[in-house]
């Protein structure tokens, strides 16, 4: 898990870590949402998770601030470390995210997946999952679940393309999906499925 600041340091860490070819993960969440409250009481766990081969960011969230933003407060610890987050970053990533993109944020906790090649940051095709929604509907047992499954398939399949058709496949995801749609028309049940909890979409501007 890495902090992610403003969108443009974002961007130059991962330049810095000479990253040619990747799927890059932007987890969008706050401390006061459902899902934020489940990621920050793991943080640590995630962290030593995702090891240094996934990359995963957090806008709004860092470590080391001193008192830099006016609005920071502590909310995990990430070996022995206190980060903190801000709403004031958070708001100003998020803007800089929708002005280079299509994206527009729901207010809730997201993962957006996105690939990256070649020095650019592709909108294209980007996996987004709505996490408070997949928590309330029972389609995830729970963040931590979840995480614990992509991670693992994450460092199998590192194109989003792969990881996207992977967790579609899910045999426990698809049941729970079955259990939520049994009553719907047969027509609406995909539309209904992609929209409100897991889409691959083109945002590119």
């Amino acid at each position: 898990m890495l902090e992610a600041i403003t969108y443009q340091e974002m961007l130059n860490d991962i330049q810095n870590n000479q990253i040619k070819e990747d799927t890059i993960g932007i987890l969008v969440t706050r401390p006061d949402l459902e899902g934020g409250k489940s990621i920050l009481s793991s943080l640590n766990y995630y962290h030593h998770l995702s090891g240094k081969s996934a990359n995963f960011y957090l806008p709004g969230f860092g470590a080391y601030w001193y008192e830099t933003y006016p609005d920071e407060r502590v909310v995990a610890k990430i070996d022995g470390i206190e980060w903190s987050y801000s709403d004031k970053m958070f708001v100003d990533f998020i803007n800089a995210l929708e002005a280079y993109s299509k994206w527009q944020y729901s207010g809730e906790t997201e993962l957006l997946m996105l690939e990256y090649k070649d020095g650019i940051l592709s909108f294209d095709n980007m996996i987004q999952f709505y996490l408070d929604n997949m928590l309330r509907d029972n389609i995830i047992v729970s963040v931590p679940a979840f995480f614990q499954q992509l991670f693992r398939i994450y460092n199998k399949k590192r194109t989003a393309k792969d990881i996207s058709n992977i967790l579609g496949m899910d045999k426990a995801i698809q049941v729970t999906k079955e259990m939520i749609t049994d009553n719907m028309p047969s027509g609406l049940t995909n539309f209904f499925i992609q929209e409100k909890y897991f889409c691959v979409k083109n945002y590119e501007r």
